[in-house]
């Protein structure tokens, strides 16, 4: 007797079980309905996990990690309303797994129009394919290829607080880039220099959760503008019975902020504690300005400014960037549409020219404001200007001037930051050579060949 016929949909659904490549169906509300075997091995996660999962159009990393898989894969909404759509996507297993990079090709599936222009997509399927295996799937729209270069960001960056302070294509966040990298690398002292709201404290928190493969140890944060040399004990001693107490001496750091504003006994009282406690404590600083130059106007000591300054990091202000604000944008947006039912897509053109026409006096905190008024008007897919407030909305449109393309050696630029660093560790560590490699988190045999290579015998 002949087996009964199955269903289409069985056939299908086999099909898709056995294909080699990873292939993901989203339904309505951007969840996911389906995911085959290749899909499980390549998220590293069973399908029972990612099940009605709603993802969010977020490339931004701060999402518990089921959902930011999903969250990897979401549909733009071109595609909801009918576009067949590419990116390059970055997926990785688990922190034993290698990124590996994929083609992510997007397939509206549509419901029979109910006149000759309407059709709804009601699904998107979501095949993954070697980049190599697609050649010609042809250029990414320019806001998927800002969605996907801030998926690569996160991928580099996989600290807490990562990647929205640190986005943009100027030189001079490419160089603050490789500067954070550098600082994440050992355990030397970090100021981080900029105008308020470049996002100086976003930045040292980084470089702390980005140290020792985002293990971070206990951390404590304080204002300096509210220490005397009291409280400035009170806390610092504290903090170290507490870590000793819990066994958790390793990787211990300490972020002060606005160092600047101390009052001279809390600087005094710094000072000696940093000589007194017996734990390994790092210090990352903000400031508006070098310590060092505060220094030398009589404004701040010299000895505690050389002490936690051995790596300055200084912030660009918006306004001498705006070749960034269109990822720096993206970036917010896509922040905004974790906790929102709104998922923006993308920030018209229009939109873009006019936030590269303000003059930024509050930085990356005034477009974070902005855009989060924007965010809870939008109508669309895309955020327009019509959804800015007034002010900004009706600025003036004022000829910017393209700056000449500036020239660096970055690898010139980092030896020299290298050669200064190890210069002022040494002065830190007071000549010992052992306690300035542990704190450049280098080996002493490695120290003595920078000391030989760069003359500082």
């Amino acid at each position: 007797m002949p087996s009964p016929p199955r269903k289409p949909t069985t056939f299908l659904i086999q099909a898709f079980d056995l294909a080699a490549w990873p292939v993901v169906l989203f339904g309505e509300g951007n969840a996911v309905r389906y995911l085959n075997a290749a899909a499980e091995k390549a998220l590293g996660v069973s399908r029972d996990e990612l099940f009605d999962l709603a993802a969010k159009y977020h490339g931004l990393g701060q999402l518990p990690k089921a959902l930011q898989l999903v969250s990897d894969l979401c549909p733009a909404s071109n595609v909801w309303l009918g576009e067949v759509g590419t990116r390059e996507i970055t997926l990785v297993a688990d922190e034993t797994t290698e990124e590996i990079r994929w083609q992510g090709i997007f397939y509206p599936i549509t419901d029979q129009p109910d006149t000759d222009a309407v059709a709804l997509v009601r699904n998107v399927m979501v095949m993954l394919a070697p980049p190599e295996r697609i050649p010609n799937s042809g250029p990414l729209q320019p806001q998927e290829e800002i969605h996907a270069t801030l998926q690569a960001l996160r991928h580099e960056y996989r600290g807490r607080y990562a990647v929205s302070h640190l986005v943009g294509i100027s030189t001079a966040m490419i160089r603050v880039r490789r500067l954070v990298d550098l600082a994440s690398q050992s355990r030397v002292p970090v100021l981080v220099i900029g105008q308020p709201g470049t996002g100086r404290e976003q930045v040292a928190r980084t470089i702390c959760y980005a140290s020792n493969h985002g293990q971070a140890g206990p951390v404590i944060s304080i204002q300096g503008e509210l220490m005397d040399a009291e409280i400035m004990q009170t806390t610092i001693r504290a903090f170290v019975r507490r870590c000793l107490d819990e066994d958790e001496t390793k990787h211990a750091s300490l972020i002060l902020l606005n160092a600047e504003k101390m009052d001279l006994g809390a600087q005094s009282e710094l000072l000696h504690l940093l000589d007194l406690i017996d734990i390994d404590l790092r210090i990352l600083s903000t400031s508006s300005e070098s310590l060092l130059a505060l220094a030398r106007r009589g404004q701040f000591r010299e000895d505690l400014a050389f002490r936690i300054s051995t790596l300055e990091i200084e912030l660009p202000p918006l306004c001498d960037r705006p070749e960034d604000i269109p990822y720096l944008a993206q970036a917010i947006v896509e922040e905004l549409n974790v906790p929102s039912d709104r998922q923006l897509q993308s920030i018209s053109a229009d939109a873009i020219d006019r936030l590269q026409q303000q003059e930024w006096p509050g930085n990356i905190d005034q477009l974070t404001e902005i855009l989060t008024t924007a965010h809870e008007v939008a109508t669309g897919f895309t955020l327009d200007v019509t959804d800015f407030p007034v002010d900004v909305a009706r600025t003036p449109a004022k000829k910017v001037e393209a700056k000449q393309a500036e020239s660096i050696d970055l690898d010139a630029a980092l030896e020299a930051y290298e050669r200064e660093i190890l210069i002022r560790t040494l002065k830190a560590a007071k000549g010992n050579k052992t306690q300035a490699a542990n704190m450049l988190g280098i080996s002493r045999a490695r120290l003595h060949r920078r000391i030989e290579q760069w003359g500082l015998e």
